[in-house]
């Protein structure tokens, strides 16, 4: 076990915990859920940026950063669809982008390939850790800055959703 794989394995631990305080019925739990997905969130640089800086890019970590930000954005969703009237149907379309190119990536893995990250998925995670910290924010009401960041949010998931399945056609598996 290498420390960007022990970071990663932590971010999806802060999962639960950050869901716990995502359901606080107050300003202060809102703000402290806030501060909980950022220090998720950073820990994502962290962990890839240790990874490439110390050359311990592992499959496994291929495998699991990815799953991590997903674990991670998915509880947001639903503690964001359930206490902050973000819209079901966005949030939606977001998870399902997120579950079928975890389904394409495990299956290529499983196959004895891999499925980095593309710019365009990184460029994905940027834009929803953005979204889902705006919304987590006790701005007393829906502003513009929701509608804005929840549009590029969409558009780029979408787009990174479709780059993943064209690529998956020219990854080369063992199977």
């Amino acid at each position: 076990m290498n420390i960007p794989n022990a970071i990663t394995i932590a971010r999806v631990l802060l999962v639960p915990v950050f869901l716990v305080v995502a359901f606080g019925n107050s300003n202060a739990a809102r703000v402290a859920a806030f501060v909980l997905f950022l220090v998720a969130s950073i820990s994502d640089l962290v962990d890839g940026y240790l990874a490439r800086r110390n050359d311990q890019i592992t499959r496994l970590g291929q495998f699991l950063d990815p799953t991590a930000d997903k674990l991670l954005i998915g509880a947001a969703l639903v503690a964001l669809v359930a206490e902050l009237r973000f819209p079901l149907w966005a949030a939606v379309i977001l998870a399902a982008r997120e579950v079928f190119v975890q389904v394409l990536r495990t299956t290529i893995v499983n196959r004895g390939g891999t499925l980095p990250s593309s710019a365009s998925g990184k460029a994905k995670t940027i834009l929803q850790i953005i979204l889902v910290s705006w919304w987590l924010l006790p701005w007393g009401g829906i502003n513009v800055g929701h509608g804005i960041l929840l549009g590029l949010a969409l558009v780029v998931s979408v787009i990174s959703g479709t780059e993943y399945f064209v690529g998956a056609r020219r990854v080369k598996t063992a199977a």
